[in-house]
C-alpha cells in the first residue's frame, strides 16, 4: 500500500477493511464494445470460410482440425455479440425503469484478486475502476465504474454520479457519470470565465 498514490487501493485491502462491492459487469461489457480479440477471431472465421469456398473444399490441413477451428471461431463471435447485445439492452432498461441512487467518486480500486479469491493475489494488478460510495446513508453501498485493463484510472474526487440497480439482481447495475461530469466541467469553466471577467473589469477600473 505504501507504493500506491493517494486514494488508490487494492481490492484485497478494501475487502479486509469491510468495503464490499460487485464489479460493474454491465458498463464494462458495453464500454469495451468490440475489442481486439473479437476482430482477430472474426478474421480467422472469415479466412476459414473464404479458403473453403475458394479451394472448393480442398483444405491442406486435416478436415477435423479445420472444421473445429471454424466452429469454435463461429461460436466465439456469436457468443460475444449476444453478450454485448444483452448487456446493452440491460443497461438501457435499467436507466429507464429503475430509480437512481446518488453516489460520489470515492477512490480507485485495483483488482489484484484472481477470481475474487483472497488467497490468489497479483503483485501488479492490470485492471482498475473508479469506486463510488452511496450518498446520504449510514451504511453506504459501494459500486464501481467500468473495469478497465489499465494499471491506473483517473479519479475526479467528489464527482457525483447516478447508479441504476436491477431490483431482482443487485449484481447488475449501471453507473451514469458522463453527463454529470460534463455539467461539473461546464460549471467550472463558467466560474473561471466569470472570475477572469471580474479581474479584467477591476484592472480596467484601476487604470
Amino acid at each position: 500500500m505504501k507504493d500506491l498514490p493517494p486514494n488508490v487501493y487494492k481490492q484485497s485491502y478494501l475487502l479486509k477493511a469491510g468495503v464490499r462491492f460487485n464489479p460493474n459487469l454491465v458498463d464494462t461489457c458495453v464500454k469495451r464494445g468490440l475489442n481486439l480479440s473479437f476482430y482477430v477471431v472474426s478474421a480467422i472465421l472469415i479466412s476459414c470460410i473464404c479458403l473453403y469456398l475458394v479451394l472448393d473444399g480442398r483444405v491442406y490441413i486435416s478436415l477435423p482440425t479445420f472444421f473445429c477451428l471454424t466452429i469454435t471461431s463461429f461460436l466465439y463471435v456469436t457468443a460475444y455479440l449476444v453478450k454485448l447485445f444483452c448487456f446493452t439492452h440491460i443497461r438501457k432498461r435499467l436507466r429507464i425503469d429503475n430509480p437512481p441512487i446518488a453516489v460520489e467518486a470515492y477512490a480507485v480500486v485495483l483488482f489484484d484478486m484472481v477470481g475474487g479469491n483472497q488467497d490468489k493475489l497479483l503483485e501488479t494488478p492490470k485492471r482498475c475502476a473508479v469506486l463510488y460510495k452511496e450518498c446520504g446513508s449510514k451504511k453506504p453501498r459501494f459500486f464501481t465504474g467500468p473495469v478497465k485493463h489499465k494499471k491506473h484510472c483517473k479519479l475526479h474526487k467528489d464527482l457525483m454520479a447516478l447508479v441504476f440497480i436491477d431490483r431482482k439482481n443487485e449484481k447488475l447495475y449501471t453507473v451514469e457519470d458522463d453527463k454529470l461530469y460534463k455539467t461539473a466541467s461546464e460549471k467550472k469553466k463558467k466560474k473561471e470565465y466569470s472570475l477572469s471577467s471580474v479581474e479584467a473589469g477591476v484592472q480596467k477600473v484601476s487604470e
